[in-house]
């Protein structure tokens, strides 16, 4: 077959059995992040480049490398939007939410995009579960946070997870480590490799997500950020790993992990997986309190996370997903269809039923045998078939696919007889 268009480059088409085990996930998500008081919000795809650029940071990869900007036809600079946190800060601001009493807590389960290099669990359209919790300093909220990721990965049974913790300090204790990381880093220029050195005087922190090993071992030689917080910065640090032991949740303490993006500050955290994958970073998040200052807003604190979807059903990949739980391929009632006429009369049924199951009809013409096979495919547990006969008397066959027991049925006792079959 000659194609003359194909899907770009780290872009996927999601259907069929994969689309069924999104929606497994999804489903359980949902109801999980609804238990933990977080309401959904869906936000452009297309957003301000400049939106960006103030708060993931310039110099970042993200701005300078990976992200889709380009012009509009009025001269505007937009962009396809590569995280989330900057777009749901930009919808509490615009839309007035700085006078909702309490904590503002939305969720969103959305497409991101970045030009990254295509690898497994890593798509350039790639999509994101993920939660923000605006309005609350407290390091009890961080540990819930760190708790609801949690929860999100044993919602659908993900094993051999790993949560990291670390604090980066604020805006009293971070500037004077970044100081003399600069400082120490610049008197081992010679060890760094060319590709990396830029980001020294950018900001020197970034180094510690670079993928090198040479430079990952020069940082082991410098004092851990831990060392060098202020008293408010260690107690904050000191409650939330203290509420991680409470709730029960295994953490290790990783003194590298400073998270790529400019707006953190104090709690960052990562969830990875335990497999001998290469991409093995499932969730990361953190305290962001900062950004909707810098955003153009009162200043306030804010926490929150993303997880990976890709990345967690790759994760996720021998797992086999109950079909019983499963809604995207199953139906209750299949109505096979010896003719056209017969549709047209299956079609009235189906109508019938439909306030209270799913049903598909097939209008296909194929043959009964291969219409029930469908229906089996399907998973129906009910098969409804209609031919001449079954018009002429306003009947339809009924066979009970759990039994094999099969029984003519009047239309107008039909949904009686459905429902005494699916609720038996």
């Amino acid at each position: 077959m000659d194609i003359k268009f194909r899907r770009l480059k780290g872009t996927r088409d999601l259907m069929l059995e994969e689309i069924e085990r999104w929606h497994w996930c999804e489903e359980r998500w949902n109801e999980v992040l609804s238990r933990y008081g977080y309401g959904e919000i869906r936000t452009p795809v297309i957003e301000p480049a400049g939106l960006f650029l103030r708060s993931v940071g310039d110099g970042t990869d993200i701005v300078d490398k990976e992200m889709y900007s380009f012009e509009s036809r009025g001269g505007e600079q937009l962009c396809l939007r590569p995280e989330m946190t900057a777009s749901v800060v930009r919808a509490y601001l615009e839309n007035g939410l700085t006078r909702q009493p309490g904590t503002v807590k939305f969720y969103y389960m959305a497409p991101m995009f970045r030009h990254d290099r295509p690898q497994a669990g890593r798509y350039r359209q790639f999509h994101q579960v993920g939660v923000e919790a605006i309005g609350s300093a407290s390091p009890v909220l961080d540990a819930e946070v760190i708790q609801t990721a949690m929860a999100l990965f044993d919602a659908v049974d993900a094993r051999g997870l790993t949560v990291l913790v670390n604090s980066i300090g604020c805006p009293e204790c971070k500037p004077g480590y970044v100081a003399d990381l600069r400082e120490f880093l610049e008197a081992n220029m010679e060890r760094i490799p060319p590709a990396f050195q830029e980001r020294i005087a950018v900001n020197p922190l970034r180094l510690f997500d670079a993928k090198d090993d040479e430079v990952q071992n020069l940082l082991t030689e410098f004092k851990p950020i831990t060392e060098a917080l202020c008293p408010a910065c260690r107690t904050h640090h000191a409650v939330v790993l203290g509420c991680l032991g409470d709730l029960g949740i295994l953490f290790r303490e990783e003194p590298g992990l400073v998270r790529g993006l400019d707006y953190y500050g104090r709690t960052t955290f990562e969830i990875t997986a335990e497999t001998g994958r290469k991409q093995s970073s499932l969730a990361g998040g953190g305290r962001y309190d900062g950004l909707i200052g810098q955003c153009g807003g009162p200043d306030t604190p804010a926490v929150g996370f993303s997880a990976g979807i890709e990345r967690t059903l790759l994760h996720l990949a021998d797992e086999v997903i109950d079909p019983q739980r499963s809604r995207q391929t199953q139906v209750d009632v299949y109505v096979a269809c010896l003719d056209e006429p017969s549709q047209r009369f299956g079609l009235a049924a189906c109508d019938l039923l439909r306030g209270f199951c799913r049903v598909e009809i097939d209008t296909t013409l194929r043959s009964m045998k291969a219409q029930a096979k469908t229906a089996n495919l399907r998973r129906a547990r009910i098969l409804l078939t209609v031919g001449e006969t079954e018009r002429e008397t306003g009947t339809l066959q009924l066979k009970n696919l759990d039994t094999g027991e099969q029984i003519p049925v009047e239309r107008q006792r039909l949904l009686a007889a459905v429902r005494e079959v699916l609720e038996g």
